[in-house]
């Protein structure tokens, strides 16, 4: 079971944090201990809200916010995935979450509040057996899933994307190398001295 002095014990050593490369802000996530030393973590609801996220959020294309992991001392990584998509038509959110250990989570989310609600919920990042854990945590917002970056690319490639005559890439293949390539549309970076025992 979780207490709050498990949260609070690893809120403390939030050692210092980065500024945030967009916006001059930098909120702070919430870490939670869970049972097998997984550590999980609560993203700052200032995130989803923010005019940028909430543009994007609105656009009916999926936001990829894109969580990894680094072992300060080891240098070894994980991952999680949210992905976050308005649809337009039934006028619902949908939703997913994919944690460090490949654990899924889909929804329909059918309100804002709801959303928000959701959005709290602690997300799995790594598991680790140490008492303490020097954890570089990155957060960068994607414009669009890696399903729909795939679609994208298969679309333009079949619009005339071959190659010439002479072996060269065409223009469309040029496109696609600039145009569909998942750059950050907000980075965040925390560095952290996480307590876990």
């Amino acid at each position: 079971m979780v207490t709050l002095r498990a949260v609070l014990r690893i809120a403390v050593f939030v050692a210092f944090a980065a500024a945030a490369v967009a916006h001059g802000q930098q909120p702070s996530p919430v870490f939670v201990v869970q049972p097998g030393g997984v550590v999980a973590a609560v993203m700052p609801p200032s995130i989803l809200a923010s005019s940028g996220i909430q543009k994007r959020l609105g656009s009916g294309l999926t936001t990829t916010f894109l969580l990894t992991a680094r072992n300060r001392f080891t240098g070894t990584a994980t991952g999680a995935r949210v992905e976050i998509r308005y649809d337009l038509w039934d006028e619902v959110w949908l939703v997913r979450r994919i944690e460090f250990d490949r654990k899924s989570d889909q929804q329909r989310i059918v309100s804002r509040d709801a959303l928000e609600k959701w959005w709290r919920t602690p997300i799995r990042i790594v598991s680790t057996n140490a008492a303490r854990l020097p954890l570089q945590l990155d957060l960068d917002v994607l414009p669009f899933s890696a399903a729909e970056r795939e679609d994208a690319r298969q679309w333009m490639s079949k619009s005339g994307g071959v190659g010439t005559a002479s072996g060269g890439r065409g223009i469309v293949d040029a496109l696609i190398g600039t145009t569909i390539a998942a750059k950050p549309i907000l980075s965040y970076r925390w560095n952290l001295e996480l307590s876990l025992k």
